[in-house]
């Protein structure tokens, strides 16, 4: 279940919001840092949202301060350390394990992060309610733990990344957008620094064809190498099918894909003899 909401909104400056995931659920404030509101681009496309945040890029006005977990990965950690007869017992095909199925394609179980860039908010035609956002900057998250294959290791890390990002409800479809680059260090010696670059994309048209996955789907891939020598670390790729559950706003969607790693991901005690691949699949309903 995908659900995000708003608890508290103070006049201007300062709103609080939740976004609840199976997979990634947050709590976050939003701070506007400039004394003028933040600006409106009615119903501008979203190659024009980009265009407007360059424009404002050199000199930060909005902040966000995040908190998050990620339930279901955080729930294979327990259940491979509560119950490991049963997760033995999920194992399946080559070296694959049902409970990692389901919820690997997060390495930490929990994050602190701060943004600092831009913002624009755009409405989308006929006065629609959802109120649509553009965001770009700069965002460092920290960590105190590490997932591998459902196991949870001591590793403080600090993640620093530019990105832009948005979500654009229109009379017809629903589209957000990710684009991303930076860099994630380790504390932990056996776990590789790295520089990664990502996208993600999706969208929901309810007037389309059902089985459509350009109308109905998304992508997320992610692509990471170890930032010293340049070698190929790991990739993640997700491809999502959207269906529309009546005019109500609910989508059902599953995921499927891999993530892989390769022998340089890790080193001496915690590093593999081989690449390791994980079949992922990710079922949810948005709201």
């Amino acid at each position: 279940m995908h659900q995000s909401g708003v608890l508290a909104i103070e006049e201007g400056d300062i709103e609080i919001e939740t976004e609840f995931d199976p997979y990634y659920s947050n709590i976050g404030m939003f701070i506007n840092l400039a004394d003028e509101p933040v600006p409106e681009l009615g119903e501008a496309g979203e190659f024009e949202v980009y265009k407007d945040l360059l424009s404002r890029s050199l000199v930060p006005r909005f902040m966000l301060v995040e908190a998050s977990i990620n339930p279901l990965p955080v729930a294979g950690v327990l259940i491979r350390r509560s119950h490991p007869v049963f997760y033995d017992n999920a194992d399946y095909g080559n070296d694959s394990n049902w409970v990692e199925t389901f919820t690997a394609g997060f390495e930490e179980p929990w994050a602190l992060a701060l943004f600092l860039g831009n913002r624009v908010d755009f409405k989308s035609p006929k006065n629609l309610e959802e109120q649509n956002r553009g965001f770009m900057g700069y965002l460092l998250s920290v960590g105190n733990y590490h997932i591998k294959r459902n196991q949870m290791i001591d590793d403080h890390w600090m993640e620093l990344e530019w990105k832009v990002k948005g979500d654009k409800v229109l009379e017809n479809y629903d589209l957000s957008w990710s684009f991303r680059f930076g860099f994630k260090f380790h504390n932990n010696r056996d776990i590789t620094d790295e520089f990664y670059i990502g996208i993600r994309r999706d969208r929901i048209q309810n007037n389309m064809e059902v089985l459509s996955f350009f109308h109905n789907g998304g992508i997320e891939f992610t692509y990471r190498m170890d930032k010293n020598t340049g070698n190929s670390i790991g990739q993640k790729l997700i491809i999502d099918k959207k269906i529309p559950l009546g005019t109500d706003g609910i989508v059902f969607s599953i995921g499927f894909g891999f993530t892989r790693d390769t022998r340089f991901k890790y080193k001496r005690s915690l590093q593999d003899d081989s690449t390791d691949t994980t079949f992922l699949l990710r079922p949810s309903l948005e709201f």
